[in-house]
Parts: structure tokens; sequence; C-alpha cells
């Protein structure tokens, strides 16, 4: 049984073009949510590592603690930049809208970046290099797709 369309769907399909701008801003809101997923995961992760480093602090380990502390902050200024990064929004009146095929590619970039989250999440302490690597590929995605967006 099919529902009844609500007082704003009735509205929405009578203004020409409020369908594909409903898609698209369900899109928006999917990327916001990724991108803020990617940074809890990376909030937490940094609880781990904040850990890591009070371990090598009692085993007076300076330079594991230094490495982990450096890692630590680029971790913690990178989750701040995926969070507040921009996203894919045109006004409805923009001269140039994102179309969903270039949602879609923004969409892509957070989940390259939710890849290697992953992959930066999975390691322990002993795998300094491993987290570095990642942190610096989250970087270039991040760049990539900021620089796509800021096409439009």
């Amino acid at each position: 049984m099919k529902r009844k369309p609500s007082f704003f769907e009735k509205i929405g399909s009578l203004i020409p073009g409020y369908k594909g701008y409903a898609d698209r801003d369900s899109r928006r809101n999917c990327d916001k949510l990724m991108r803020k997923t990617i940074s809890d995961k990376f909030m937490n992760f940094e609880k781990d590592m904040n850990d890591w480093s009070l371990q090598a602090f009692r085993k007076k380990e300076k330079e594991t603690m230094r490495a982990i502390e450096h890692l630590r902050k680029e971790l913690n200024t990178l989750k701040s930049k995926i969070e507040y990064a921009p996203y894919g929004a045109s006004s409805f009146f923009a001269d140039q809208q994102i179309k969903e095929e270039e949602l879609f590619e923004i969409y892509q970039f957070d989940h390259d970046l939710l890849d290697f989250a992953e992959k930066i999440i999975l390691c322990d302490h002993t795998h300094l290099e491993i987290i570095e690597e990642n942190i610096k590929k989250c970087y270039d995605v991040l760049s990539e797709r900021n620089n796509y967006i800021s096409q439009f």
C-alpha cells in the first residue's frame, strides 16, 4: 500500500527541480555524516595514542613518546580538517549547481578517507610508520577533495 504524500512533498512536487535538490541535500547530509564518523574514529584512536604515550613515559622511552605525540598532534589536526572540510553545497538558485555525479565523486573521496582511517585505527604502537604513512595519504585525499569542491 502506497502512503499519501505529505503536504511538503506536494509543494515540492510543484517546484521544478525540487526533487533533484532534495536528493542532493540528502547526499550532502550523508557526506557530512561520513566525515563526522571518520572524525569520531580518530578521536577514539587519539585516546589510545595517549595511553601509548603514557606507557612509553613510564618505560622512559623518550623517543617513542615523542614520535607518538607527534603523530597524535598530526591526527588531531587531520581530524579537525576532515570534520570541518567544505562539503558539496550550492544554493538552490546558484549559477553553477553541483550535480549528483559530482556529489558522488565527493562521496568517493570521503570513502577513500574512511579506508585510510580504518588502516590507521587498526594499528598499534609498534606500527607508527604505518600510521604516519596513512595520515599523509588522508591529507592527500582531503586536499584532492577540497580542490575538487573549490571548482564549484
